[in-house]
């Protein structure tokens, strides 16, 4: 299992609103949602029984979702970036000594996507990422142990846990965090994975204004950051998981 590092927290955040030369507020433009497309080939690893995937056979997180499979996602996103994350893996079967060539760092475990959406006259290149984590390939047995006892320890911290089952395309995924480290873990046959990610597109939902109210304001950002879970970072997952079918 990974040493956790502080992954990139999933924050959607409202941009400042751009003012017209009149003094009029201008919505930044809107972000465009689309769907998942995988159409990647599938990884193919198949352990053995009871045992965990040499680290040297890893897949290449960077390569497990494709520039065309995010502008499926978000068809107005360009300027890709990628960042490989260093996973480091401990023993993931605690009943017996592990393989040697089964624990230690793997260079390519993780990777940051970046990529750039919509944001008016806000020009920042690369306004918005997620980053997908590989933290076991093993027999599917004890990797659908090991997510369960993950699930678990989740379930019973006060960290807004949510079982979303099979719910995003894959055996079964669940999140946990707030709206600023919302975090997704996930397994699908001998793969455990985790999703997480952020955008300061404003344009990501709702606008309501300078002068709107304090709720109008808290309910325009629940629904971009809901935006954000179901129309972003949940067809990541599906797709990923396709990968790992």
């Amino acid at each position: 299992m990974t040493s956790r590092a502080a992954w990139l927290p999933l924050a959607i955040l409202a941009s400042a609103a751009l003012l017209t030369g009149c003094g009029e507020e201008k919505p930044p433009p809107a972000i465009e949602f689309g769907a998942a497309k995988p159409a990647g080939d599938q990884i193919g690893l198949k352990p053995q029984s009871g045992t965990a995937v040499a680290l040297s056979e890893w897949p290449d997180a960077c390569k497990l979702v494709t520039d065309p499979e995010i502008t499926a996602i978000l068809p107005q996103a360009k300027d890709f970036e990628r960042t490989p994350v260093k996973v480091t893996i401990t023993n993931f079967n605690p009943l017996k000594a592990a393989d040697p060539s089964t624990v230690g760092d793997v260079p390519r475990g993780g990777c940051e996507f970046e990529f750039a959406l919509p944001a008016g006259k806000d020009k920042s290149a690369r306004n918005s990422s997620f980053t997908v984590t590989v933290t076991a390939v093993a027999d599917p047995a004890l990797v659908a142990a090991r997510y369960a006892e993950d699930k678990k320890k989740e379930a019973g911290d006060d960290n807004e846990f949510k079982d979303l089952a099979a719910a995003w395309g894959t055996k079964g995924c669940y999140s946990y965090g707030g709206a600023l480290n919302r975090t997704a873990e996930c397994y699908q046959g001998p793969y455990l994975f985790e999703v997480t990610g952020s955008s300061s597109a404003g344009g990501l939902g709702p606008n309501p204004g300078k002068k709107a109210t304090l709720n109008e304001t808290t309910a325009a950002e629940k629904q971009r950051y809901e935006n954000w879970i179901n129309k972003v970072l949940t067809p990541v997952v599906q797709t990923v998981g396709a990968r790992m079918s």
